[in-house]
């Protein structure tokens, strides 16, 4: 019986990506998805076992509409009660490539792509003409399907060699991304543990994602937590914060550390330094920072 996952579609999308390293490609069956929102929603409803969904790239930083979603599902003031959990990540090597059917990069008048690209690929398109357009679409694999369909051979898309294969685009330019180490972080949502991919490096290194919401009128109110972390020895990973969405000024915090949150006893002496927090998943560190040749 196959493995049902939802991801931000189209097929040929990065997130495809990701769903394809963490489940493999004979037993999943692919649910895309028109926003990030759908894919929570797919999962809450319990019409896939997984949910993939962009959470943070090492150049732009955070998927804002993932982290927006995570607090406006899960805290308590919430109309939803979710029950699904992060339980896996995967990383993603983003390599963009300049897709095209003109003959050369001269002929193009018009470059379409997803609008978090242009920052990854900024050294790039200072090599292009002023005269070209730059249009934004919903995603890379949007992009190419666009340029695959143009009679006139004169646009192109940054794009993945996924998509490239998909709508069977050539590629004009390949690796044109500025950082040659360019990575997306991606999250599995699910209510168990995902089976291991073949392939997966085994460690036991585990790491606790949570979101807490504190009285922004208590001076010191963030120190009282994060010295916690300290007196327990704990590595924090990331820390970043985001609108609650409750009073103007007041902001959640999303916290991510090194272990298991649950031995012992920090988050009952967290807690009382809280006015909301939640426990969004405990799951295995990825190591997977692949640059799998069918990818380049």
């Amino acid at each position: 019986m196959s493995v049902k996952v939802a991801f931000l579609g189209p097929e040929g999308t990065y997130t495809h990506q990701a769903v394809i390293q963490q489940f493999g490609i004979p037993n999943v069956s692919i649910y895309p998805q028109q926003s990030i929102g759908d894919c929570f929603s797919k999962i809450d409803s319990k019409e896939v076992d997984y949910a993939v969904v962009p959470f943070e790239n090492s150049t732009n930083g955070q998927v804002v509409f993932t982290y927006d979603l995570l607090r406006d599902w899960f805290l308590s003031n919430g109309t939803h009660h979710p029950k699904f959990k992060v339980v896996a990540e995967q990383f993603v090597a983003i390599h963009h490539n300049l897709l095209s059917n003109a003959s050369s990069i001269k002929d193009i008048k018009t470059i379409y792509s997803h609008p978090q690209v242009w920052t990854q690929v900024n050294e790039f398109l200072r090599t292009v003409p002023e005269s070209v357009t730059k249009i934004d679409v919903g995603s890379t694999s949007e992009a190419a399907r666009i340029v695959s369909q143009d009679q006139t051979n004169e646009s192109a898309a940054i794009s993945s060699f996924m998509s490239s294969e998909l709508y069977k685009l050539p590629i004009l330019q390949k690796n044109i991304e500025t950082k040659s180490n360019n990575t997306t972080r991606f999250l599995i949502l699910g209510y168990n543990q995902p089976p291991p991919s073949s392939d997966d490096k085994k460690n036991t290194k585990l790491v606790s994602s949570i979101m807490f919401t504190l009285n922004h009128d208590d001076p010191g109110a963030l120190c009282d937590v994060l010295v916690k972390f300290k007196e327990y020895k704990i590595t924090l990973s990331s820390i970043n914060s985001r609108p609650a969405n409750l009073q103007p000024w007041q902001y959640v915090f999303f916290v991510e550390m090194i272990g298991d949150i649950n031995n012992g006893d920090l988050v009952k002496d967290i807690k009382g330094s809280c006015l909301d927090l939640v426990i969004l998943g405990t799951f295995e560190r990825s190591w997977k920072l692949q640059n799998r040749k069918r990818f380049l």
